[in-house]
């Protein structure tokens, strides 16, 4: 990953103080960054954020208490201290497959080999409670897939979740576990030696920072993050109500193809994949049927970029941010000095609200030591 600018090191610091803001939320952050621009705007000025988005009393009391630049400026370090790394969806290196779901984490915390969130991958899940016969299939079909290169991304539950892990670090392969909980949260608790093996010899994911403990209602979020990485979902082996659906449902929201494992007509976990099926999920009898369909996503997904413009075409300004605009030139200009010359429209709070909409439409750039120059 390449190195951060100070103003992507501040922005990141923010987040992460930001998230530590009890009953802040996920949901309420996007919408506040959607809304300002910044994670740094609203972390700073967050007592005329709070009051303008109508936050609840007790939520902007919590702010008030936990927020401030030093606490923000330290978070980082000490994430990098405990050996976790933290990237932001606003990145360069963020992932473009799961940057471009409907609802991508605002940022991931991991442990391990980064690289891997980049490569072309696919998300195997299945039942807690498999059959030999489930056991069996996973096994041979992640075998062959590592042997092709296919990077394995799974949840880290028991059953098909630990052995596709399991089955990819032993083939030599790549793998990439999703957690539904803290970075450093290892659950459940007897899954704690491949934890560690995935964490050395793959990489560890999860949207929460450190701490925050398994609850259920955070499992189903997790899934979206499994098919989002991912160019498909394959199925082994779920009962007709299993958590596994709920990602190949994600899967298809986003846009994945999803590939299910048939089994016995009397199986109970041969319910789920059955019904996909008739639903239109990709039927996988051998190796083929998947690496198959990957080629062609593959090449779809190349061609794509080649498709895609050099350069997005600029953005529409606002009157405001033409106002300020012109008061830039080739020049560094301090931020006090901006601030001066458009005392009277407004405070710094949205001078730093409208700078940050400058530099996400790209006509401007931000210098260190609160320097900002036209482009």
């Amino acid at each position: 990953m390449t190195k951060r600018t100070d103003r992507e090191r501040e922005e990141l610091g923010w987040y992460c103080a930001l998230l530590g803001v009890p009953g802040l939320g996920r949901k309420k952050l996007r919408e506040l960054y959607h809304a300002y621009g910044s994670f740094a705007v609203v972390g700073r000025e967050w007592r005329h954020v709070a009051a303008e988005s109508a936050l609840p009393a007790a939520v902007i009391t919590r702010g008030n208490a936990c927020l401030g630049e030093e606490r923000a400026a330290a978070l980082l370090g000490q994430l990098q201290q405990a050996g976790i790394g933290v990237i932001g969806c606003w990145e360069a290196g963020f992932p473009p497959l799961l940057q471009a779901i409907p609802d991508p984490p605002l940022a991931l915390f991991y442990k391990g080999d980064w690289g891997l969130a980049g490569r072309p991958g696919i998300g195997v899940v299945g039942s807690r409670r498999p059959t030999s016969y489930g056991r069996a299939a996973c096994t041979q079909l992640v075998k062959q897939l590592c042997e092709a290169g296919v990077v394995i991304v799974s949840g880290l539950a028991y059953g098909i979740d630990a052995d596709a892990h399991r089955t990819a670090l032993r083939a030599g392969g790549a793998t990439i576990g999703v957690l539904g909980c803290g970075i450093d949260v290892v659950y459940p608790p007897m899954h704690r030696s491949l934890f560690q093996e995935v964490e050395r010899e793959g990489l560890l994911l999860s949207e929460h920072p450190p701490g925050v403990a398994p609850i259920p209602g955070l499992f189903p979020e997790r899934n979206r993050i499994i098919s989002g990485l991912a160019l498909g979902v394959l199925v082994v082996e779920a009962a007709e109500r299993s958590g596994s659906l709920v990602t190949a449902d994600c899967a298809l929201e986003q846009g994945r193809e999803v590939f299910a494992v048939p089994g016995p007509i009397f199986s109970e976990v041969s319910a789920g994949p059955h019904n996909l099926i008739k639903q239109g999920a990709k039927l996988v009898t051998g190796i083929a049927d998947v690496l198959d369909e990957l080629s062609m996503l593959l090449a779809r997904d190349e061609g794509r970029r080649e498709r895609s413009p050099a350069a997005p075409r600029q953005m529409p300004l606002e009157e405001e941010e033409q106002q300020l605009l012109s008061q830039l030139t080739h020049e560094p200009v301090h931020v006090d000095e901006l601030h001066e010359r458009l005392a009277e429209r407004g405070t710094p709070f949205h001078l730093y609200r409208t700078l940050l909409k400058l530099e996400s439409k790209q006509v401007i750039a931000s210098l260190p030591g609160g320097y900002y120059v036209r482009r």
